[in-house]
């Protein structure tokens, strides 16, 4: 198939810009947007002034569900015709997702048996770190004391909104990375607008490039006013502290997801990104015992956190196979460990995407079982999650495409749009590793 996928043209330009670089590249790197030193172009605009710092918190990480992400729908047998005020909560029943083709490619890295992988680190079936301890694995429990803060059952005050927004700004924290995160699902910022003394993977914070180029600077562009602008209003009570509250969470697991799949490719040039990648998923956990956007697909199906993370030990199969010496250069792999290397990341990106759209599907059919503000709070989640599906959606279904992106807009829906919009998911994200399904290669490669 031919390739539309900007990963292959950000692979080259990387490269070229890798020699420019002065320091650390990566997410791990010291945070700096030069080779000196100097002060991180991202700094946090939160107060610091009573900041803890989530790397020495002793604070009990939560790994439940919230009550949007646990509630069983099947538990009324209410008037199922409407989802307005007096016809909730309803029992509807939406159907499973026909898992019955779904299983592992002959090309997908298994644990058990990968005719197209040779004897690597992975075999093992457990993460064996290319570096050191990822930075990544902190932020993945500052989101979960953040949501133990604001979404633990009880509706949040301002204080909890206050704290939250405390533990989200701690310097080198979450609101660092995201305020510099890009998702090379997209096209690179072009050479022209990028500046040759800041990292590769942090063109973002230069100029213009986050107003200009919003789809790759997801973070600064997207996801922090949407994080900022509830914060603030949860911080002054304004409106409905449930939704504010929904709103970080859909924001903050949109930058962990978007985070996998950026750190897998920047492993190229900066190989403990690899290790951040598996952290940014689950906190460098040990399976079984996830936090983070792992948890919660776990909570949903077992099955989705496995093709997930085969996918990431294919990657680190790969770097195994292929161990970086020096200055790591994408074209040294020679054609077969460029053509593992794609594989690998076609095998993670494909299997995190039917994460995500099994992750919003859940709230679909959540909805017509809760009510009034839990039920709005739930409909604010799928808006800020559900439009991340869209531009994969498009690629590989544009009617089902059509549907999600109405659904989105839609603050009134029926369950008769509920009921499209799950069809809809379904059509465009059936299981990641399916012979018999026709799912086209993530972005056209």
């Amino acid at each position: 198939m031919t390739s539309k996928n900007p990963l292959y043209a950000s692979v080259s330009l990387l490269l070229t810009l890798a020699a420019c670089n002065g320091g650390s590249v990566g997410d791990e790197g010291a945070d700096s947007s030069s080779g000196g030193g100097t002060d991180d172009p991202t700094a946090t605009s939160g107060d610091p002034t009573s900041a803890s710092d989530p790397t020495t918190n002793d604070t009990t990480v939560s790994t439940t569900m919230t009550t949007a992400e646990t509630e069983d729908p099947d538990t009324t047998d209410t008037d199922p015709s409407t989802t307005g005020p007096g016809g909730c909560p309803q029992d509807i029943d939406f159907g499973t997702p026909d898992l019955g083709a779904c299983g592992p490619l002959d090309s997908d890295f298994t644990p058990d048996a990968s005719p197209d992988y040779p004897t690597c680190v992975s075999d093992g079936g457990e993460w064996v770190l290319v570096d050191e301890p990822p930075g990544s694995a902190a932020r993945v429990v500052a989101y979960e004391d953040i949501i133990d803060l604001l979404r633990s059952g009880a509706t949040p005050t301002a204080d909890d909104f206050t704290a939250a927004r405390t533990i989200y700004a701690t310097d080198n924290g979450l609101e660092s990375r995201v305020l510099r995160r890009e998702d090379t699902h997209y096209p690179p910022i072009p050479a022209e607008d990028q500046d040759e003394g800041v990292a590769f993977d942090r063109q973002c914070t230069v100029g213009e490039n986050a107003t200009n180029y919003p789809d790759r600077c997801v973070g600064p562009a997207k996801i922090q006013p949407i994080v900022d602008a509830a914060f603030a209003a949860g911080m002054t009570g304004d409106g409905d502290a449930n939704v504010h509250a929904a709103v970080i969470d859909a924001a903050l697991q949109w930058f962990l997801w978007v985070s996998i799949y950026k750190e897998s490719a920047s492993c190229i040039l900066a190989p403990g990104d690899c290790d951040s990648s598996w952290a940014y998923y689950n906190g460098a956990t040990a399976q079984g015992e996830a936090i983070g956007v792992a948890a919660n697909l776990v909570a949903i199906d077992p099955a989705i956190d496995e093709a997930i993370f085969n996918g990431m030990l294919a990657i680190r199969c790969w770097r195994d196979l292929y161990p970086a010496d020096g200055d790591p250069a994408f074209e040294d792999l020679g054609p077969n460990g460029e053509a593992m290397f794609y594989s690998a990341h076609e095998q993670l990106d494909n299997a995190a995407w039917y994460g995500w759209a099994r992750l919003v599907r859940e709230h679909l059919e959540l909805q017509p079982a809760v009510c009034d503000s839990e039920a709005d709070a739930n409909w604010a989640f799928i808006q800020v999650a559900g439009p991340v599906l869209d531009p994969e959606a498009e690629t590989r279904d544009g009617t089902a495409a059509g549907t999600l992106a109405a659904l989105w807009a839609n603050d009134a829906p029926t369950v008769e749009d509920l009921e499209a919009g799950i069809a809809a998911i379904d059509a465009a994200f059936p299981c990641p590793q399916c012979e018999t399904c026709d799912v086209p290669a993530a972005w056209g490669y």
